[in-house]
Formats: structure tokens, C-alpha cells, sequence
């Protein structure tokens, strides 16, 4: 039988048929698209992740780096130290940039504090100790304020002056003479460029404007240093770091970076570690762990997704199926009066559809690596997820080929053997969408017992079951809509007989496919619900996030100084100045104390800038701040988390007598679970430092936190620090959930591809009876305008009715989700409710706009038939 015509021409016979051919190829491309994203999606995550965590740190931070060290004295051992992280990457195939440091350690606080002694010119013991560093460049790094050549150090200008020695002149490094080659600006009196960026702890102390570290002496030539270390008996630090883009980093790259540090690591000198040891960055590592993390969070609700998504597809293929069994009626009907069995009709529509299904998934692969690649959240992706998505390609072409074909089969056998007009079978009056209904159930009374929102390692992660519980209630609710409503279509039968000809045409088509007319309420319905619900969701999301981030910044950003500034001092056009006291409590007047949060400030400017949401107080916040300048005995304050009466506020010793005259849900500059408090600044006596209060004066503003850092360096700061929305989101990492709800986006549009393709296949396979009718309703005395009337009627109700279920669907499950999606249990507000109507709308105007285009097409094939061609073949 193989070798018999209808099946040894039938993947060339397959081709004549245009329309069937385009039907499957579009079906497999976009089932090969849903499943083949999954793995791209979450590779491209996974760098995503990766290279964020690494973006706000130095370069350096995704630099893999190997280093040794030995405390004092170092010895005859320098030399061979100070080459080995070099030689250890040079052994590896790799190029490195080393870095040598001479007599300097980490404090208990994280600051350098140790150094090499030195004297000046007049032989005098310098108070401050030295750092000696070499790196390659570092001369072309600094501002240059006098070059005496030759070789030797540079000296800061501030540290020279104390030494009393100038370029040419001598200082006792650790007692050993070493000429001054140079003196340059201290870099703590400069904006250092990113070449400085990893050795700020050299010349800054973070945490104390107070205590700074040992002066940073640069070494002319990697020698000098090492001779240095040798003479003056110090402490040698030798590391080496391989340049690497982090901004295009993948897991695979850094996993393979990972493994040649430890190859590195390993070719370096034994150290023990209580002569000094050696050891790796833990920076990249620990990016690359996180983005693990991340990434395996998505995959709870990304696989299902996209599973969801594939089987969505997968029925459309099968109707691809069915679509290419009503084109090859007559020649089934033949092959079937021959004998001809279910298996053997399977056999050949595979044989005629095998070429277009492998064009598809060919297609549909190459779509998900464009669109992954091109939207997603990162373009880099690893290769073994090119290849999964490659797999799941084929995994795409094998069922969706399969599936196709078993249904063409069936359909075609059904067609030969059953009687025009016979009832429907009892499959098809099981409502088997209760299984869904179930299932979302379980998963509901699953997540009862969970929290929506996980963190594993600092990372907030989306638990599957807030994703799968409203896609199956989704789908199952909007089988089971479709079917009570196509049910009442017979009653409206009657309605429409007594309407105009284009109502009554329209809704009798409906009548006559009523399985036809459920699928496509349901094509329909289902991808305006997901999209409702992932949009509505997402915005949400972003808007809950935002309110979180800007009650904890205080404003759109800040800028904040531990120098003991006048606050009064800090001014500037936009902004307003926040004393904040980190350590300071409320006793009550029974006793009870507790920790809070005071922020001083000044209630002419702080309404204006702080970040306020209505919901956070039922007054507004200019009318509490109003309150700070009430005239009473005791200072007036406004607390968020506490009720109203007297008190005593501590800031740090200092004890003020206060009152809490209003309060609010929530308060900004919330940074901590501590109560926030309130208070006008010029109300509160002088704290003194001795009072350890952790006073630091910040600058919220909601414009350019550039311009708040300089009011406050021009108020006395000397180091100022500045956060912005993007430091929190990342601290908090919530990249997973933002990208959960992408894809989820992904899928709604998916799905609406889905159903314009579904409604494609609609038109496509009525077309014969549909221009039949027209062609007889032409004969009759229909026009075509009102034929197109009826058309747009057919289409557009069934598109709106779907809009109207899936709104409705969409509806009900924000609802039930949306108070459970809080991304950050700690800090406050609780989950905001942001419906994007933008997208909503734009999702109804699609939806209709589709269905009317559909109509249109209809309208024109049925113009361009031949009327005698088709009274011929219905003959």
C-alpha cells in the first residue's frame, strides 16, 4: 500500500493544497515558539540576573581574581609572591592586570587602619601610617601637581606637606630612604574616575570622616614596590584579576570563569592563613549564585506557562488537522468507501503535512531565539539552553505532526461513516472543563497554606501556584461560559427570526456550528482574561513596588552624610533636609518604651517632596506636618504605628518631652520595622555626639540627586553618599517577579496569536458553506453590503461576548489574587490595586479589530468565488 499513489505522492500532493499547508506550518511555528521559549526564557533571565547584580558594583566585580599574601616581614619570598596570580592566569591561557599592596590590613570596621611607618624630611615619625600600592596605569590616574622623575613614590599633596618633603626629596618608608618621584592631589579631594572604583577603602573610610586611612603612596614601577616590601620588612598583598565584560556575562561564562579561578587559586603558593593565605573574589561567584537562585524560582512558574501555552497551541495544530481533513473530503470519502481505515488517512495527512510541520517548528524555533533574544530580559544567552530550545523544536514537530495527523485521520473516518445531521457524540456533552475548575481548587486551597511571595537567599520569587491557579480557573471558567452560552444560542434563533437579514443570517451560522462558535468564544475569552489578569497584576506589581521603594527612600532619592552638618545650612530649590536619628526610642507614660525612627524636619518643605500615596493617612500629609507647628507644652510629633498621647522621646541620652498629636498607616523614610516619627526640626534641643544618637543629615529630593549631594558637600560634608530607586529594587531583588508577570504578558499575547489564528481556521473551514449560502442568498436578493452586515454581526458579537467573559474572568481573578502578591512583607504599603487601562483598552480595540478584518476577508473570498464552480461542487 506504501507504494500506491494517494500515499507515495502525498508529500508533494500536500503542497496543492495552499491554504491547508499554511494552516499547519503557522500552527507548528507557533507550538514550536511556545514550547522552545521556556528554556531561552529562562537562560536569558538567568544573565539578566547576573549581569544586574554586577552593573551597580565595579567593573571589577565580575573580574575573576586570585590573590596571595604574607604578613610582615615578606622577605626574600616578594619577588616569587608578587608573580605568582600572574603566572597562575598565564598558566591558564589568560591575561591578568596585577596589583601589589605593601603594609596595609582591614580594620575591625572594614577600613584600612594599618600602614608602614614613615618619617619626614626633618626625620620626625609621621602620625599617620602609609600604604604602598602598583597597579599598571595608576600614574595616569591621578591628578599631577609636581613631577620630579625618576623613581620612587608619589605622595598626596596633604600627606607631603605634613612630611615636609617635595618632588625630588626623601622620605623613610619603614625606615628605608625612598625618593619622592612626584606629589599628586589627594584622591579624597577629587572625583576619582572608575580606575578607582574597587580601591576606594585605600583613601576613604567609609564609616568614620574621623579615622582615615593610611596615606596612599604610588609606587613608580612594579620594583620599586617590591624592593620596598623587601627593605622596609612589610606585609606584601599580590593579586591579579582577568578583565572580563560583565554586561554581557551568562551563567555558562561565569560558571566557567569559576572554575578556572579555582584551577588558579590552586597554582598559587600554600600560604597558611595565619601568615597572610590566599584566596579568590567571592564577588562573581556570588552574582552567579544569586541569578541560580533567581532563575530556579522562575522556573516554578515559567514552565507551567509555557506548557499551558504549548498546549493551547497543540489544539490548534489539531484543528490544523481537522481543517486539512474538510479540504481532502472527496478523496477521503473514496479512500474510505475503499476500505481505508482511520490509521492508514493518519498515515497520509503526516505524509502530506510532514513538510509544512517541519517548516513550522523550523520557524517557530528561530521566532522564540529572535524574540527571546530581542525582548526578553537579557539578549545573552547560554548554549545548552539554544540547544533545549532546539529539542523542544523537534519535541514540537514529532507531537504537533502526530497530533495533526491522528485528528486529520479521525475527522476524515468520522466524515465517511456518519450520517449528515447525526448527533453529536457524548465526549462532546461532558463538561470535562470541571476538571479544570477542580484542579484550580486544589491549587487554591494548596496556596492557602503558602505564601505567595517567597525569598530564598535575598531573592523574592513568585510561588508556582499563584501562576497555575488562575490559568486553570481561567481556562476551565471560560469552557464552561462558552458552553451555557452557545447552549442558549437556539432561543436567540427565535429572537433573530424576526430582525433584518444580515441579524438573522448571522446568528442562524452560529446556531448551525455551535461547537465551532464555543472554541472561538473561548480563543477569544482566554487571552483577553490572561491579559487583563497579567497586565492588571504586572502594573500592580510595579505600582506596590514603587510605593515600597519610595517610602523607603523618603522621596524619588536621597543623598546622606554622617558628617555632623548645620541641616539648616543644606538648601537648594528642590528638596528638603531630614535629620535622621538612628538611635532613639518613645516611653509612653506607663513605661513601655520602644525603638523608632526619628526624622527632624522642616515642615515648610517636606510636604512638598516626600513621597505620599492617599491611603497612607485618611488626612493629607501637608495637613499632619501642619501639626508639627502646633503651639503646645511639649513637642509635638506625628507617628506612624503608634497611638496618640504624651511620651518621651530619647535621642540617643537626650531625653524630650513629646506628644504624638496625629498618626498615619504609613510615614516615608520607613527604613527599618521601627515606628517612624515626625518631629520639627527646630523644635528638638542640640544633640551633642557624645550623645550617640547616629545622627545623619540626608538631602530627599525628587529631582537630580547629583544636586542634593553637592548642597550637601557645600554645607561641610565630606562624604556623602547617594540611593536611588534602582539601589533598592536590586537590594531587594525583585527582578523574578517582574519578569514572572513579563512572561505571563508573553503568553496573553501568545494566546491572543492563538486566537486570531483560531478565527482564521473558523472562516477557513466554513468557507465552502458560507459562500454557498451567500451565493444562494445573492439569488434570493441579498446584497453584499448586507451580507457584510452579517458578517461583521457573526464576528464582532462573538468577539465582544469574549471580551465581556474574559473581562469578567479577568475580574474575578485580580481579585482573588492580587492582596496575596505583596513582593515585600517588610516593608510597607500593603499591595496597591493599578488597573492599566491603556492596555485594557487597547486589548478591546485588538480583539474587535481582528474580528472585523475577519470579516472583511470572509466577505471578500466569498466575492471572488466563482458561483457556478461552487452550485457545482455542492450539487
Amino acid at each position: 500500500m506504501r507504494l500506491l499513489p494517494p500515499w507515495s505522492r502525498a508529500p508533494l500532493l500536500g503542497l496543492r493544497q495552499p491554504a491547508a499547508v499554511l494552516a499547519v506550518l503557522v500552527t507548528t511555528a507557533i507550538l514550536a515558539c511556545a514550547v522552545a521559549s521556556a528554556p531561552l526564557f529562562l537562560s536569558s533571565a538567568r544573565s539578566a540576573a547576573l549581569q544586574q547584580q554586577l552593573a551597580p558594583q565595579c567593573a571589577e566585580a565580575s573580574w575573576p581574581e586570585v590573590g596571595v599574601g604574607v604578613a610582615a616581614p615578606v622577605g626574600d619570598r616578594a619577588a616569587g609572591l608578587a608573580a605568582a596570580p600572574q603566572e597562575a592566569w598565564a598558566a591558564e591561557g589568560r591575561a591578568s592586570v596585577p596589583a601589589l599592596l605593601v603594609g596595609s590590613a582591614l580594620g575591625a570596621g572594614g577600613n584600612r587602619q594599618q600602614g608602614v611607618p614613615v618619617a619626614g624630611a626633618d626625620g620626625a615619625a609621621l602620625s599617620q601610617p602609609a600604604t604602598l600600592f602598583w597597579r599598571p596605569g595608576a600614574l595616569e590616574h591621578v591628578d599631577v601637581l609636581d613631577d620630579g622623575g625618576g623613581d620612587g613614590v608619589w605622595v598626596p599633596a596633604s600627606y607631603a606637606q605634613a612630611a615636609g618633603v617635595v618632588a625630588g626629596g626623601t622620605l623613610a618608608v619603614g625606615g628605608v630612604p625612598t625618593p619622592v618621584a612626584g606629589i599628586y592631589t589627594d584622591l579624597f579631594d577629587t572625583v576619582p574616575d572608575e580606575y578607582w572604583c574597587d580601591y576606594e577603602d585605600l583613601f576613604t573610610n567609609a564609616t568614620s570622616a574621623d579615622t582615615p586611612p593610611p596615606a596612599l603612596l604610588l609606587a613608580g614601577d612594579e620594583q620599586t614596590l617590591v624592593d620596598l616590601a623587601v627593605a622596609a620588612r612589610g606585609s606584601l598583598q599580590s593579586s591579579a584579576q582577568v578583565e572580563v565584560d560583565g554586561g554581557t556575562l551568562t551563567s555558562s561564562r561565569a560558571a566557567a570563569l569559576g572554575a578556572a579561578t579555582d584551577r588558579a587559586l590552586a597554582r598559587l603558593p600554600d600560604v597558611p592563613p595565619d601568615d597572610g593565605g590566599k584566596g579568590a573574589d567571592p564577588r562573581l561567584a556570588d552574582a552567579a549564585g544569586r541569578a541560580e537562585v533567581l532563575e530556579s524560582g522562575l522556573r516554578g512558574p515559567v514552565v507551567p506557562v509555557a506548557v499551558a501555552g504549548g498546549l493551547l497551541a497543540l489544539v490548534l495544530v489539531a484543528a490544523a488537522g481537522s481543517f486539512w481533513a474538510d479540504r481532502r473530503a472527496t478523496e477521503v470519502r473514496l479512500l474510505a468507501a475503499r476500505g481505508v481505515g482511520p490509521v492508514p488517512l493518519a498515515a497520509k495527512a503526516a505524509l502530506e503535512l510532514g513538510l509544512p510541520a517541519l517548516a513550522g517548528a523550523a520557524i517557530g524555533w528561530a521566532a522564540s531565539r529572535l524574540l527571546v533574544g530581542g525582548l526578553g530580559p537579557a539578549p545573552e544567552l547560554d548554549p545548552a539552553a539554544t540547544t533545549a530550545a532546539l529539542w523542544a523544536g523537534v519535541a514540537a514537530f514529532v507531537v504537533g505532526l502526530g497530533a495533526a495527523a491522528a485528528v486529520a485521520g479521525l475527522r476524515a473516518r468520522g466524515t465517511a461513516e456518519r450520517p449528515l445531521g447525526a448527533a453529536p457524540r457524548w465526549p462532546s456533552r461532558v463538561p470535562w472543563e470541571l476538571a479544570l475548575l477542580v484542579a484550580a481548587g486544589w491549587c487554591w486551597v494548596l496556596l492557602e497554606g503558602r505564601d505567595a511571595v517567597v525569598s530564598q537567599a535575598g531573592v523574592a520569587q513568585v510561588n508556582g501556584l499563584l501562576v497555575a491557579f488562575p490559568l486553570l480557573a481561567v481556562a476551565g471558567a471560560a469552557v464552561l461560559l462558552a458552553r451555557v452560552l452557545t447552549a442558549a444560542l437556539p432561543r436567540l434563533r427565535r429572537w433573530a427570526g424576526r430582525r433584518r437579514p444580515p441579524v438573522f443570517l448571522a446568528v442562524n451560522r452560529l446556531v448551525a456550528a455551535r461547537a465551532a462558535t464555543a472554541t472561538l468564544l473561548v480563543a477569544i475569552a482566554l487571552p483577553v482574561a490572561v491579559l487583563g489578569y497579567t497586565a492588571t497584576l504586572t502594573a500592580s506589581s510595579r505600582a506596590t513596588l514603587d510605593a515600597k521603594v519610595g517610602v523607603q527612600l523618603g522621596a524619588g532619592a536621597y543623598a546622606s552624610t554622617a558628617t555632623r552638618v548645620d541641616p539648616a545650612a543644606v538648601t537648594g530649590s528642590d528638596g528638603t533636609t531630614v535629620l535622621r536619628f538612628g538611635n532613639s526610642s518613645l516611653t509612653s507614660a506607663g513605661g513601655a518604651g520602644t525603638d523608632v525612627q526619628t526624622l527632624a524636619v522642616d515642615p515648610a518643605t517636606f510636604a512638598g517632596s516626600a513621597f505620599w500615596v492617599g491611603s497612607f493617612a485618611d488626612r493629607p500629609l501637608q495637613d499632619l506636618v501642619t501639626d508639627l507647628t502646633r503651639e503646645t507644652a511639649t513637642v509635638p510629633v506625628v507617628a506612624a504605628g503608634l497611638p496618640t498621647g504624651p511620651y518621651e522621646l530619647r535621642l540617643g541620652n537626650v531625653p524630650v518631652d513629646v506628644d504624638v498629636v496625629a498618626t498615619a498607616d504609613v510615614l516615608p523614610g520607613r527604613r527599618t520595622a521601627d515606628p517612624v516619627v515626625l518631629v520639627d526640626r527646630s523644635r528638638l534641643p542640640q544633640v551633642p555626639p557624645s550623645a550617640g544618637s547616629d545622627q545623619a543629615v540626608e538631602r530627599w529630593t525628587d529631582g537630580d540627586v547629583a544636586t542634593a549631594a553637592t548642597a550637601l558637600r557645600d554645607a561641610g560634608a565630606v562624604r556623602v553618599l547617594d540611593t536611588v530607586p534602582a539601589d533598592v529594587q536590586r537590594t531587594a531583588n525583585f527582578l523574578g517577579i517582574t519578569w514572572t508577570f513579563g512572561y505571563l504578558s508573553a503568553l496573553a499575547v501568545f494566546a491572543g496569536v492563538i486566537g486570531a489564528a483560531g478565527l482564521l481556521l473558523y472562516l477557513e473551514a466554513r468557507s465552502r458553506s458560507r459562500v454557498s449560502g451567500y451565493v444562494m442568498a445573492r439569488r434570493l436578493g441579498l446584497s453584499r453590503a448586507a451580507h457584510l452586515r452579517s458578517l461583521l454581526v457573526e464576528l464582532v458579537g462573538v468577539a465582544a461576548a469574549g471580551v465581556l467573559v474574559g473581562g469578567v474572568l479577568a475580574v474575578g481573578a485580580v481579585a482573588a489574587v492580587y492582596r496575596r502578591l505583596d513582593v515585600d512583607l517588610l516593608r510597607p504599603p500593603t499591595p496597591l490595586l493599578d488597573v492599566p487601562v491603556p492596555a485594557v483598552a487597547l486589548t478591546v480595540v485588538a480583539a474587535l479589530a481582528v474580528a472585523a478584518g475577519a470579516a472583511l476577508y470572509a466577505q471578500r473570498s466569498a466575492d471572488r468565488a466563482d458561483p457556478s464552480s461552487v452550485l457545482r461542487e455542492d450539487a
